[in-house]
Order: structure tokens, then sequence, then C-alpha cells
């Protein structure tokens, strides 16, 4: 079984290690991408910050709702959509900082029978609160080693 303060630690662990790879990246090199399809330190910014919120709203839907159906994103519109605003990085690790501080604090306090709730995921497969806790985590870790390759 999961503990939940060992996952909201390792979240914020994440978070930070997240933040300080952000601001590793010369702000030269924010829009700077590999291939014309892949996406820039800016866009990996915000979104980490998209999807960490969204995330937060998929727990919350799967700890309040009897076995919701979980809300699905077209991340790389969304990038897009991003992208056109041109946003400081500050502004994506404030967002990430307000949603990782109230998903952590949600995590931290769940109990075992609420691990185990579940949703449905757009993809058609159940989901349980554990999971989506976990991959709070996992998502960023990943992006974490991706910015550290981009700088």
């Amino acid at each position: 079984m999961v503990d939940p303060e060992q996952l909201a630690e390792r979240y914020l662990n994440a978070v930070d290690a997240f933040a300080e790879a952000l601001r590793a990246i010369p702000a030269d090199r924010m829009d700077l991408r590999e291939t014309p399809a892949s996406w820039s330190p800016r866009d990996i910014a915000f979104h980490v910050a998209d999807v960490d919120q969204l995330l937060g709203l998929r727990l919350r839907r799967i700890l309040g709702d009897e076995h919701p159906d979980i809300a699905g994103i077209n991340t790389h519109s969304n990038v897009e959509q991003f992208r056109r605003i041109r946003a400081d990085r500050s502004l994506a690790l404030d967002a990430l900082a307000g949603s990782s501080a109230l998903n952590a604090a949600t995590v931290e306090v769940l109990q075992p029978a609420q691990l185990t709730r579940k949703g449905r995921h757009p993809h058609g497969h159940d989901v349980t609160a554990g999971d989506v806790a976990m991959f709070l985590s996992l998502h960023i870790e990943a992006h974490v080693k991706q910015l550290t390759r981009l700088s």
C-alpha cells in the first residue's frame, strides 16, 4: 500500500526539481525547440502547470463523486494556446506552485479507502485516486529529465 505522506513528499520534491531545472535554462533558450514538432522549455513549463491543475481536478472528482468520468485535455492544443501568449516562465511556476500546494495537501491526508476510489479515464479505463496521486510525481519527474536534457 502506498503511503500518502511519502507520495506528497515525492511530488513536492519533483515540483522543486522542476522549478530548479526550469530556472537553470537561460532566457534566450526558453523558446528553443529541437525540432519543429517538439516543445520548448517554455512550452514544457506551461504544459506541466496545466496538467498539474488537471490532475488535481481529477483527484478531487474521484474523491468527491461516485466513479466519475474524469476530464481529458488536448495537451498539444493547450501548448499551442500558451505558446501564443508567450508568457514568462514565472507565470507557469506560480501556477504550478499553487496547484501543487493544494494537490499535496490533498494527497498527504488520503485514507486507505480513498486511495482505491475509482474514476473513468477518457481513454476508457479505470484509474484510482492512488494512481492519480502517483502520476502527479511521475509526470513532473519525466519533464525534469526532459528539461535537464535541454539545458
